[in-house]
Formats: C-alpha cells, sequence, structure tokens
C-alpha cells in the first residue's frame, strides 16, 4: 500500500466562487434543460422582431426583459443566494482535510466515500469537482502539495473508472 494523496485547503468564498463558475457551466453543459431553455429564447427573440415590426412596445419591453434574464440574471441570483448560504454556512473559512488512497476518499475527521460510491471525478480546468448525486466535493489545484499528488490522484480515479 503506497502512500496517500493529501489534499489540504480552507473552504473561503473565493473557492466558493470559483467552484459555482464552474459547476453552473457544467451543469448547463450537461443538462436536458439547456434544449427548452434555446426553444424559450428563440421564442422571445421572434416576439422581438415581432415587437419591432409591429410597433408593440409592451411586447419588446416583455421579450427583452426575459431575454437579459435568462442571459444574466438567473446565473446572479443563484450567485447571490450561494454566496449568501455560504455566509452563514458552518463550513465557511474551515479547513478541508482529504485523504486518498486505494480504498477511497477520507474526509476528515472521519466521513470516508469509497470508489463505487463516487458517481464520477471531473477535471474542470485546474480544479477537480468529485460527483456523487446529489452533491459534489471541489478540490482546488491549490490543495495538492505538488503536480506529482494531482497526477496520483488522478491516476487512483482514472483506475477506477471515475475520472472522466
Amino acid at each position: 500500500m503506497s502512500k496517500p494523496v493529501e489534499i489540504r485547503y480552507r473552504w473561503n468564498r473565493e473557492n466558493l466562487e470559483r467552484v459555482f463558475d464552474s459547476s453552473y457551466r457544467y451543469q448547463f453543459e450537461n443538462s436536458h434543460k439547456r434544449y427548452i431553455g434555446w426553444f424559450f429564447i428563440a421564442l422571445m427573440q421572434f416576439g422581438v422582431v415581432a415587437a419591432l415590426k409591429g410597433g408593440s412596445f409592451g411586447l419588446l419591453l416583455f421579450s427583452t426583459i426575459v431575454l437579459i434574464y435568462w442571459y444574466y440574471g438567473k446565473k446572479m441570483i443563484a450567485k447571490r443566494r450561494a454566496i449568501s448560504s455560504f455566509e452563514s454556512s458552518e463550513f465557511r473559512d474551515r479547513l478541508i482535510e482529504m485523504s486518498v488512497d486505494e480504498e477511497g476518499i477520507l474526509i476528515k475527521p472521519h466521513t470516508l466515500l469509497k470508489w463505487d460510491e463516487m458517481d464520477e471525478i471531473r477535471s474542470i480546468g485546474d480544479d477537480i469537482m468529485l460527483y456523487r448525486h446529489p452533491n459534489f466535493h471541489y478540490i482546488p489545484l491549490s490543495a495538492f502539495g505538488s503536480i506529482k499528488e494531482v497526477s496520483k490522484f488522478k491516476s487512483l480515479a482514472r483506475e477506477r473508472g471515475k475520472l472522466r
């Protein structure tokens, strides 16, 4: 049995914002709801064109507000809720420590996630997301002691068919 990979990082607002942006983009790109959203947006854009041609400023205003909400508003609202939840969380500014070996991932002090219990592990940019439906754990690149540790972690995940 080899030496386990040690992971340590502080769960702070900067990490929260990074994980929010990464997970929001990942969830949008891998959700079937985006097709419904595209259809909805197409209808709204037809509404904008019809309003411009027909001179209906009420329809133009409504369609414009809905489009702005879709492209910018819903992400800002969700991010504000996530930050608000973080500010009142018991995990705020807490040191997160994990130990990874052949058995699984031990989230100290006493939570063991076995490899077969995890849905998948995603490398998103430089960071890593551990998915176990409906929750996920975020690991920033800075949490590893060295690039060698990152490589060892990814090798363990790949061997168990979890790294995607």
